[in-house]
């Protein structure tokens, strides 16, 4: 078994025994705390709970925190208050692939954002530079791969 799933395992344990204060609270370990409140992984789901341990990774610096929470905040997951202006705010400062074709879908609708095309395709090129496939899509449905 390796290390991160041993790892994880290991606080799952410590959540269903209710004993945080013995896991090491890094940015890693927090993001994951909420992923497993968000999707309800040997916990019931709790997206205050998920939104809580996000946040804290997002204090922290961790850019899957960042995208996760923008998600939640994007779609108004599970019933939380949706917040388009955060959540875009969230992708724009998180360097992951997902994250800057999200930034793109933010222009080019115009969600919580003034709509910019040129900002859209200019995040869907960067998008696409990082290996993000659905940017590829979206850039030739635009007839703008060059």
């Amino acid at each position: 078994m390796d290390i991160r799933r041993r790892r994880s395992r290991g606080i799952l344990r410590c959540i269903k025994e209710d004993r945080l204060e013995d896991i090491e609270l890094d940015c890693e370990t927090m993001h994951d705390i909420g992923a497993f409140f968000e999707n309800g992984v040997c916990v019931k789901p709790d997206i205050k709970a998920a939104v809580y341990w996000y946040e804290l990774a997002v204090e922290c610096g961790s850019d899957l925190a960042k995208s996760d929470l923008a998600d939640v905040l994007r779609k108004g997951s599970q019933g939380y208050p949706k917040d388009l202006r955060r959540a875009f705010d969230l992708y724009k400062d998180c360097g992951l692939p997902y994250a800057h074709y999200r930034v793109g879908e933010f222009y080019e609708h115009g969600w919580g954002v003034e709509q910019d095309k040129e900002s859209a395709k200019a995040y869907y090129r960067l998008a696409l530079k990082e290996g993000h496939g659905l940017a590829e899509r979206k850039l030739k449905e635009w007839n703008f791969l060059e």
